[in-house]
């Protein structure tokens, strides 16, 4: 069961390494036709030294995360046995899960920071992304410190009394776990804007004036109820733009990153948020729900295999099941799960941008929204001739000059 717990650990990191090396070595290809005019020759040798330089940060920090998982599961999980031992520092099983997994987090967020760190003030400050201060990077490392330890904990300790309930109940114990786990997600993504995006962003309403009342007449257009339209002072931590819609039913709220508003006219965020109402109209929210019901369907499903087996346990040191360490395991053996289970959703993402585009081409034309999407691309150096295969796997919106393609064939429809 080792080999097997190691091989599929080594084999998920050769799969996605396959994947980078082939969207690495397309770089040498011309770029895109319709999308070579996005760089100038100064911004294209910049882009091709930030692909360099983040590829390779990648491989770095990635293999760093891979020794470190090999190094706890070697030599019969000594050093995974080390960490229990101090867990039995505890009588209370609960508490020795807890402390077990807390320290199994602990060094992956020390690791975690430090490469964060790094990437945040070599890499995206010398590329010109960087505004955040080390004072706000502390900060925001201690806030997610924080609600790790709330929300993970609380998880954790969910799950622990439901296995014990359940545990010689395989359906009782799938369908609680799941349905709990889905109203606990749904419960965070309701409160997403009100809550969690506060608790490291000041949110405030969009001043009164064009802009406003342009988006209030865009989605009364539609039929698309909000109940606030509010801005991010996402500059204070990077140039990058963005803007996104969330909640659901009455509760929906649109955020705009105040980079975006500074640096895209108005009628190009108007395109911007014509794609994002699309979405709200073609139901894609309730759609990516039901797809993650799935998904965590099945993945609750592997848990209670993980647990059901002792041999993975055993073959690490264990005298039996232990739950803090079947989740070290379940994060290993759902990696492979996932990447399949994402060659599906992925594809079904990508179509519904490209028919969020169509939708706000209809109601503003095209000229708006190539523009925007021209303009996000420049602005974050995105990556505009990713290989097949690795937007197959990752990519849940499409290549540029796809979706660039497409906008300039619905305008001529």
């Amino acid at each position: 069961m080792e080999i097997l717990v190691i091989s599929v650990l080594l084999a998920t990191f050769v799969f996605e390494a396959t994947l980078k090396i082939l969207n690495e070595r397309i770089k040498k290809d011309p770029l895109p036709e319709n999308v070579a005019d996005i760089f100038n020759e100064k911004r294209y040798k910049k882009w091709i030294n930030y692909t360099r330089v983040t590829s390779r940060f990648g491989w770095i920090s990635e293999g760093v995360s891979l020794l470190i998982t090999l190094a706890l599961l070697v030599f019969n999980g000594q050093l995974i046995q080390a960490i229990y031992d101090v867990a039995l520092i505890s009588a209370s099983p609960l508490l020795q899960v807890l402390i077990f997994l807390g320290i199994y987090q602990l060094i992956r967020f020390v690791v975690g920071t430090a490469f964060g760190a790094y990437r945040t003030f070599k890499i995206e400050e010398e590329f010109g992304f960087n505004k955040t201060t080390p004072q706000t990077f502390v900060t925001d490392k201690i806030k997610q410190l924080i609600l790790t330890l709330v929300l993970g904990g609380g998880l954790i300790v969910g799950l622990y009394y439901l296995y014990e309930t359940f545990q010689d109940n395989l359906f009782a114990f799938i369908v609680i776990a799941w349905a709990s786990l889905m109203a606990v997600f749904a419960l965070i993504s309701y409160l997403y804007t009100a809550v969690f995006v506060k608790i490291f962003n000041k949110i405030e309403p969009l001043e009164d004036g064009t802009l406003k009342d342009s988006i209030e007449a865009l989605a009364a257009e539609i039929g698309f109820k909000v109940k606030a339209i509010s801005t991010m002072d996402a500059s204070r931590r990077s140039t990058r733009l963005n803007a996104f819609f969330s909640g659901f039913g009455k509760q929906k709220e649109i955020v705009l990153f105040d980079t975006l508003i500074k640096k895209m006219k108005e009628d190009e965020i108007l395109a911007v948020l014509a794609h994002e109402f699309a979405h709200g109209k073609h139901k894609d929210v309730p759609r990516m729900f039901i797809q993650q019901a799935i998904e965590i369907f099945m993945y609750v499903g592997l848990f209670y295999l993980i647990v059901s087996t002792p041999a993975l346990f055993t073959a690490f040191g264990f005298d039996g099941v232990f739950l803090g360490f079947s989740l070290i395991l379940f994060g290993i053996l759902i990696a492979p799960l996932s990447i399949l289970f994402s060659i599906p959703t992925m594809a079904l993402s990508r179509w519904a941008e490209y028919r969020a585009d169509a939708f706000s081409v209809g109601l503003l034309g095209a000229d708006p929204m190539d523009r925007a999407l021209r303009k996000l691309a420049k602005e974050s150096l995105s990556d505009l001739n990713p290989h097949p295969a690795y937007t197959t796997v990752y990519y849940s919106h499409p290549p540029m000059h796809k979706r660039l393609a497409a906008i300039a064939k619905n305008a001529s429809a």
